[in-house]
């Protein structure tokens, strides 16, 4: 376990700029936070929850994989290094939920090399964000268990910094980081069981996925859903684990193209529809159905890698859904009957 002083933290993101491409919670000028570029007048330490999780570092909203130009192929990977700092424990076991699903069964060379070269520095927390916090009935938070490369934790004057890698060990290398004291130790078991206790159980979730197990579901919450939502897709593209895709081609020019891979969403009209035109899931309340079945009950150990489900409790989606159709509203309508 090592420390840092609060005041070297731009110090150290200063140095680590200079190998890699640092990404951080940035605050922007409409007072949002975000992951953006490190830049130590708009980086920010003291924020809640981004609006949006780091997927897209991992997995572009939208990214060409490969152009032809005069019948030539070109294959668009990057082995860009870079540092992903300051995500939250939720957003940790995001990546990794998404990353086995992207890396199961297949080599998908576009996703595998952005992974590999992308480390990941968590920053726990020491309470809820907001109301719609639950990671620790989903078992995601407040801390990362592990596949991070560094954690820090915020002990009001210094962080506290645990090593996950070879990798993460690595970057501790600058003067700014010291050995932590078996005080530290101390208040660090304080930290962790007030952080854990301070957030909200949440038992509609476990009630809610029993009865999605048993089939046990009025048929009639999902038509009730259906009418309300606006079908935005909004809940899926904050969602850490959502990776809905979709590929095309565009014609660039004479001989000249390339092959796009854009997020999308399972709510969308289109997303099942056959060559036929028939489609499987033809109302609203049919498609939000699926996805939440997909977050509560249809995944394997190897999906929610350690958690509950494919809902890893950050509450994005009861946070942004303009109509209030999130997993924390899904649940405890699921619960309700």
């Amino acid at each position: 376990m090592k420390r840092c002083a609060k005041e070297d933290m731009r110090r150290v993101l200063r140095a680590w700029s200079k190998d890699y491409r640092v990404i951080g919670p940035t605050l922007q000028a409409q007072g949002d936070c975000i992951f953006d570029d490190f830049d130590e007048e708009t980086l920010i330490l003291d924020y809640g929850k981004p609006s949006l999780p780091p997927k897209g570092t991992l997995f572009p909203q939208s990214e060409i994989t490969f152009t032809v130009r005069g019948g030539d192929y070109h294959e668009n990977t990057t082995r860009e290094k870079v540092i992903l700092f300051g995500i939250r424990a939720c957003d940790m076991m995001g990546i990794r939920q998404a990353a086995n699903f992207m890396e199961r069964g297949f080599d998908d060379p576009f996703y595998r090399r952005r992974r590999e070269n992308v480390l990941t520095v968590v920053m726990a927390c020491n309470g809820p964000q907001n109301e719609n916090c639950f990671c620790t009935t989903m078992r995601s938070g407040p801390w990362a268990e592990k596949e991070f490369d560094l954690q820090f934790f915020d002990m009001g004057d210094a962080y506290l910094v645990e090593t996950g890698s070879k990798r993460g060990e690595a970057l501790l290398a600058d003067e700014y980081f010291i050995d932590a004291t078996p005080e530290d130790d101390g208040r660090l078991a304080t930290l962790k069981k007030e952080a854990a206790a301070s957030i909200t159980d949440v038992p509609a979730v476990k009630e809610a996925m029993d009865r999605l197990a048993a089939n046990d579901v009025d048929e009639s919450v999902w038509d009730y859903f259906g009418g309300k939502c606006i079908v935005c897709g909004g809940c899926t593209f904050v969602c850490p684990t959502c990776t809905c895709f979709t590929v095309y081609d565009a014609v660039r020019g004479p001989q000249e193209g390339e092959r796009v891979r854009a997020w999308d969403a399972c709510l969308f009209g289109g997303f099942t529809r056959e060559a036929s035109g028939h489609n499987p899931r033809g109302s609203q309340g049919l498609r939000l159905k699926r996805r939440h079945e997909h977050k509560l009950l249809d995944y394997n150990a190897s999906d929610i890698q350690e958690a509950v489900s494919g809902c890893v409790g950050c509450g994005r989606c009861s946070d942004y859904c303009p109509v209030h159709i999130g997993t924390i509203e899904v649940v405890k309508a699921l619960a309700a009957r």
